[in-house]
Parts: structure tokens; sequence; C-alpha cells
């Protein structure tokens, strides 16, 4: 079924939620899970905090038996996550929905919509 799951990080709880949804999914298929924290622009600030961000994702991985790959992208969210994806041949992109509503949400529309829209592979959304 899925041999290499993607999960989109941020300090949300929703990625949060996504990451422990996709850890399970790994262990009942034997999955790899791959990491990956944007950030806009790379400045000490964003990096550190993309560290951080990776670092408890990744030890709150290792309590539950899983080794991860992960990576920190300088860009448009949505973009990175799908050509990351693209490039790691991920079956599952796992991410937090965000909730933006009203106009906002028409006009720049969510990561989560537009990892939906151009994904090649099947995405979960975590709510």
């Amino acid at each position: 079924m899925y041999k290499r799951i993607l999960v989109a990080m941020d300090s949300s709880n929703l990625a949060k939620k996504a990451l422990s949804k996709a850890i399970d999914l790994a262990k009942l298929t034997n999955s790899e899970i791959y990491l990956v924290n944007v950030i806009e622009k790379a400045t000490p600030e964003n990096t550190a905090k993309a560290e951080s961000i990776m670092n408890e994702a990744e030890g709150y991985a290792e309590t539950q038996g899983m080794q991860i790959k992960r990576f920190i992208k300088v860009g448009e969210p949505p973009d990175e996550v799908v050509f990351l994806a693209m490039e790691e041949k991920v079956d599952l992109i796992a991410l937090g929905e965000r909730g933006e509503t009203g106009i906002r949400r028409l006009l720049l529309g969510s990561t989560a919509q537009e990892v939906i829209r151009f994904a090649r592979c099947s995405v979960l959304v975590v709510k």
C-alpha cells in the first residue's frame, strides 16, 4: 500500500496530529516516514525554528520506534511539499488543515488545498 509517507511539519497541533496518524499508518504498512518543514526565507531565526520543529518531531517519531528522513526546504510551502513528494517518490502526503476561512481562503487558498490540487499521490489532511 504505502512505502513512503511524507509529513509536512510546522509548529501547529494539527501537524503533530498528522505526524501521529502517519506513524500509525507507517507501522501498519511498514513504510518509511519523511518529514519536511518549509521556510519562506532562509534567515538564521527561521532556520533555527525549523530545526526545533524537526527535532521535536524526530524525537516523537523515535519514541514510537520510527526512524525518519528530514528535510528543511526554502520556498512556498505547497510547492516545496509537492516537489519533494515527487523527488522522493512518496505514496502519501500527510498534513494538517489550517482552517483559514472566509475571503482569505478564497483569495489565497490554504497549503492543504494547494497540495491536494497538485500532488501526484494521495493526500491525508488531518483536522
